[in-house]
């Protein structure tokens, strides 16, 4: 049952590639629609994905233990795969392909994919203690500051990774004021005292629910428009010498099982020596086992990394994550 939810909702995804790659082709869109595309998804789609989550969840589930266990195994993932990368890529002066493959192995698509993934595991799995509902509520906190970390990272550490010496002030600079963080400093008073715009909001008798409808509006935007990137740039993929890159290799091992593994591990050790329960270490596990970020692509346009790479580094373990991901969260699911 899991892995064939999971297989089909990754097989969703890679349909969705399907109307970039033709208008390409076809020569409908240019190559710069690509670009134009990633900086609606940066700066609006992702926005509103962050808006979603955290005015989804109940914060009084959870305790202070493992709201900070949460952090710092976000924390973890991303550092321990970026130490692999490290290692992997040290002898390598090729600085665009190193940057590429090393985003793409760090950053996950925790959102576009990790978000409907997590909730679906939720959904289907019958032994929480606590029920589903709270449990869902609980995994929706989790990946919620999961994605905090994550896009807080993407604009030091992975911006860093192209920018070639750029100043550390330029960079704190893009981390605090980039739209993922102001997202969520708007949104966490709302997260702390649990008013959420995605209810209807009541005045007497009459009823609001078109804020609701625009955040839902704008945070959908998120997975068409991130898959139609990645096919516009599949579209110009040779696929050849794709099969016979080694950073490709490096980064989806590096992805896909290594970072995944230890992840899984380690919650297995946290719970038994803590007990900070399932929906927290499900949630971890998938957050770590999902394929590389679109994203990779998106900074790769907006700071001239190669793109060809990034593209190649997002299909070949997005494709590959059909038999990767479901696996984890089957072994996720028996902690």
């Amino acid at each position: 049952m899991y892995f064939l939810s999971t297989f089909l909702g990754i097989a969703v995804l890679i349909i969705l590639l399907v109307p970039g790659f033709v208008l390409r082709k076809t020569k409908l869109v240019s190559d710069t629609a690509a670009k134009d595309l990633s900086s609606v998804l940066i700066y609006i789609g992702i926005p509103a994905l962050i808006v979603f989550c955290m005015m989804s969840v109940d914060i009084t589930l959870v305790t202070p233990t493992k709201i900070i266990v949460c952090v710092l195994l976000s924390l973890f993932i991303h550092f321990f795969a970026y130490a692999l990368v490290k290692l992997a890529f040290l002898k390598s002066e090729e600085k665009g392909k190193k940057a590429a493959a090393s985003f793409s192995a760090i950053f996950s698509n925790c959102g576009f994919l990790g978000i409907p993934i997590t909730q679906m595991a939720v959904k289907y799995c019958e032994t929480f203690t606590q029920g589903v509902d709270s449990a869902m509520s609980e995994a929706m906190l989790y990946v919620s500051l999961f994605n905090v970390i994550f896009n807080l990272l993407n604009w030091t550490l992975g911006v860093g990774l192209y920018s070639n010496g750029e100043k550390k002030s330029a960079l704190v600079k893009k981390a605090i004021l980039n739209p993922c963080v102001i997202a969520t400093v708007i949104c966490l008073p709302f997260t702390l005292t649990g008013f959420s715009l995605l209810k209807p909001i009541i005045i007497g008798d009459f009823e609001i629910t078109q804020i609701s409808s625009l955040i839902n509006y704008l945070y959908n935007l998120c997975v068409p428009v991130s898959m139609c990137i990645l096919g516009i740039r599949l579209a110009d993929v040779k696929f050849r010498p794709m099969l016979k890159s080694k950073f490709m290799y490096a980064s989806v091992v590096i992805k896909l099982i290594i970072t995944p593994a230890v992840i899984l591990g380690l919650c297995i050790l946290l719970n038994a020596l803590l007990g900070i329960g399932k929906p927290l270490a499900l949630s971890m596990v998938i957050m770590s086992a999902t394929p590389s970020a679109t994203t990779a692509l998106a900074f790769a346009e907006r700071f001239n990394g190669d793109k060809t790479l990034a593209s190649e580094c997002i299909v070949s373990s997005t494709l590959l994550s059909v038999v990767t991901l479901p696996l984890f969260m089957t072994l996720a699911i028996m902690i």
